[in-house]
């Protein structure tokens, strides 16, 4: 089964026929079923968890869960292959929060994502970079990734070595360091149970790679851990993106089945 488990409507809103475009896309690229994992600071009630409230200020949506709730609960009805998920911030701190917003409603899974390190949104803007330390940056990614796969909040981690989107990447002198994040990061997806992402969006990014490294995943699929599959579409057209490649890649390293959710409770389904 194709899967396409990570795109968000939130610059289109919540109207059934903006979802419709999305549902029609993964239709026309052979995707038996789609995941809408809108952001959670995108939500009234999701924001305030972001501990950012000048960014929510400027970049929230201000939508409403039930509305969101109600307009994928409604797909499903209709017989569209919609699963309602979320991406949640891991924000150190605020783990108990987080539990209690999303026990709060009905969703088949939660994506889990790092995408600030303290006040630094590392992936929004690549002008942040230069004259920053990679090594460091790395470092400190990986430990929240590593938090947040332990947390216990998440079904999915998400991209799980985002931090390489613009291109910096540790020096090969570092490779036995990288090599101990992949490590770490497997293993907490193995003890935990947590799924890791293979996603597409890289591919459309200055990095110009899947998520995750070849190194990553390697180290996943030697511990057992289960995955997804995700185009981190933020348009109707990225739905699907780069798919031939992206199962090629995941079979590539040794997988052949796909984390498929309803109610937050997984089961494998053959991959494609």
């Amino acid at each position: 089964m194709l899967i396409d488990y990570h795109m968000h409507l939130e610059r289109g809103g919540l109207t059934r026929e903006y979802l419709l475009r999305f549902v029609e896309t993964a239709r026309a690229r052979g995707i038996g079923e789609i995941g809408i994992t809108e952001h959670a600071y995108n939500f009234v009630e999701g924001a305030p968890l972001l501990g950012r409230p000048w960014y929510v200020e400027r970049y929230s949506s201000g939508f409403r869960m039930a509305d969101y709730v109600a307009l994928l609960q409604a797909a499903r009805a209709e017989g569209l292959p919609v699963k309602a998920g979320i991406e949640m911030d891991y924000i150190p701190g605020r783990e108990e929060e987080i539990r209690a917003f999303l026990a709060s409603y009905p969703l088949d899974f939660v994506i889990g994502s790092v995408h600030w390190i303290d006040d630094w949104g590392f992936d929004l803007d690549p002008a942040t970079w230069p004259g920053r330390d990679v090594r460091e940056a790395y470092r400190r990614y990986f430990d929240l990734a590593e938090q947040a796969v332990r947390s216990g909040l998440f079904d999915v981690f998400g991209h799980p070595d985002v931090i390489k989107v613009f291109g910096y990447k540790l020096p090969p002198a570092y490779r036995d360091e990288l090599a101990e994040y992949h490590r770490r990061l497997a293993r907490a997806a193995a003890e935990t149970g947590i799924c890791l992402e293979i996603s597409s969006a890289g591919v459309r990014k200055p990095v110009g790679e899947f998520y995750p490294d070849p190194g990553l995943l390697e180290e996943a699929r030697r511990l057992g851990v289960r995955v997804t599959l995700a185009s981190d579409a933020h348009e109707p057209e990225h739905v699907g993106w780069a798919y031939p490649e992206l199962v090629l890649y995941a079979r590539r390293h040794g997988f052949d089945t796909v984390t498929v959710f309803t109610g937050r409770v997984g089961r494998q389904e053959p991959l494609g």
